[in-house]
């Protein structure tokens, strides 16, 4: 397995791998996710802005020349969360269910880890949504702990 920065040539695929994420989340909160076209899960130019912007990592693992997961991470250096401490937020990790418990979340998670730590950051964030189960226990067993918890009644 290789695991290597993303270029632009590597967008049909993860925009596969972004539309199957976006579709687990639909299947899972129909009330929070609507159902979007392939071509709009990670649009191309929104794709280019961020290879080209330097506080962004895009991670690809490939399995003989095919993308079978993919990472996304961003630097904050200020936002309403993040007061003057470098945060790396990791926005999105994806692997093909075929290529699941193989570790290849937890390579793309380290490589998310130690890209944080060259740029200075103090802290890696990420968000999940309480029905991933296999995630959570990914992150947990990577030593992420709870920061906070969002509590909803359905009305």
């Amino acid at each position: 397995m290789e695991i290597r920065k993303l270029t632009v040539g590597d967008h049909a695929e993860v925009e596969e791998l972004f539309y199957q994420l976006d579709e687990f989340h639909v299947q899972n909160r129909p009330d929070c996710f609507v159902h979007k076209d392939k071509s709009k899960t990670y649009p191309i130019e929104v794709f280019t802005h961020n290879l080209a912007y330097p506080g962004d990592l895009e991670l690809g693992a490939f399995e003989n020349g095919i993308m079978v997961g993919f990472v996304r991470a961003t630097l904050w250096e200020e936002s309403f969360e993040v007061k003057g401490t470098k945060t790396v937020v990791l926005d999105n990790i994806y692997v093909l269910a075929d290529y699941r418990r193989k570790g290849i979340a937890a390579k793309l998670f380290l490589e998310v880890e130690n890209w944080a730590k060259d740029q200075g950051a103090v802290r890696l964030d990420l968000y999940t949504w309480d029905f991933n189960k296999g995630a959570i226990a990914m992150y947990q067993s990577m030593g992420m702990t709870p920061q906070r918890f969002v509590f909803e009644k359905k009305l």
